[in-house]
């Protein structure tokens, strides 16, 4: 099953087409989504429907707006932030009439990387559009939005995909179980990661610190082995944090939410070794370490004193 297929069978992507046959959608749709690629597909496949009038096929429309080239499909912003420069030439687009059919789509990407300004310039068209406009706007931090946009749109939240869809998409990968887990629901993640010819090493390290680092005299030796990974140095850490949270699932006895559930053993083999509060302390120094490395600092010395950390954190929390 390929990318299009898994969106086309999503309980949102469904509930939308019915909305627009029904002509009850809304002119501004802002979609909710920890996976940007994600919201980009469907905001695609979201402004086909609109075009197809709720059908989605793959004629002429769907070719040019797979191909980013539908003259009455914009979509913004051109580089990583939307700028008040964007969001003025949206509104002055807005009201010029489409060339290739009835109706002329918005697509805004990312909007709670703009600034309050480029969102303001927004409020009166998201408000009242022109005939036959509409506006898709992806969100991945809705905090980061004004009020006022949110008010002004329909809110969907889109749902994490199933995991046997997303084990469909990579299926060709070796390490497609692992990836699963790891990606938790985001295909765009997924798919990334099913490029990552070195995920299986990076979770058995992740894994290894949790399990066998039993001394201050192992320390130098582990932070020398996620040196060799440093380009994924987050990606390690947040695995890390992941396997953190199926040791707390364990210590609570729910099982069902084990995201690594083949390494169950593994981890109970362990889990006299930390108790609940010793995980939710070791949690908040890890994102601690992430702001450190945020702000470039010393990736050695921050590795190096969050190891230690981990141990002391251990042996203080028994």
């Amino acid at each position: 099953m390929n990318i299009v297929d898994i969106i086309k069978s999503t309980k949102d992507f469904q509930m939308l087409c019915e909305e627009i046959k029904k002509q009850n959608i809304s002119k501004s749709i802002l979609l909710y989504s920890k996976d940007k690629f994600y919201a980009d597909m469907f905001s695609k496949m979201l402004a086909i429907l609109l075009l197809n009038d709720g059908e989605f096929c793959e004629n002429e429309n769907y070719v040019k707006v797979m191909a980013n080239s539908h003259p009455d499909v914009k979509t913004y912003p051109q580089k990583d932030k939307l700028l008040v420069a964007d969001s003025e030439e949206i509104v002055m687009e807005s009201y010029i009439k489409p060339i290739f059919s009835d109706k002329k789509i918005f697509i805004i990407r990312n909007i709670d990387n703009s600034m309050e300004s480029a969102q303001n310039k927004l409020l009166k068209v998201l408000e009242e559009p022109p005939q036959n406009v509409y506006f898709i706007i992806t969100c991945f931090n809705p905090n980061l939005l004004l009020p006022t946009i949110k008010s002004r749109c329909n809110k969907i939240e889109l749902a994490k995909i199933d995991k046997n869809l997303i084990m469909e998409a990579i299926k060709d990968n070796d390490n497609k179980s692992l990836i699963t887990a790891i990606s938790d629901g985001h295909l765009g993640r997924a798919i990334e990661l099913a490029k990552n010819n070195e995920i299986n090493q990076i979770f058995e390290l992740a894994l290894s610190i949790v399990t066998k680092m039993k001394s201050s005299k192992m320390v130098l030796s582990f932070s020398n082995k996620i040196n060799n990974f440093k380009d994924d140095l987050t990606l390690l850490i947040e695995i890390f944090c992941m396997i953190l949270e199926d040791m707390l699932f364990i210590k609570t006895e729910r099982y069902d939410y084990l995201k690594f559930k083949e390494y169950r053993k593994d981890l109970e083999e362990v889990i006299d070794e930390y108790s609940v509060k010793a995980i939710c302390e070791i949690q908040n120094n890890v994102n601690k370490a992430l702001k450190e490395i945020s702000y470039n600092g010393n990736i050695v010395l921050i590795i190096e004193n969050l190891l230690l950390n981990i141990l002391e954190v251990k042996y203080i929390c028994r």
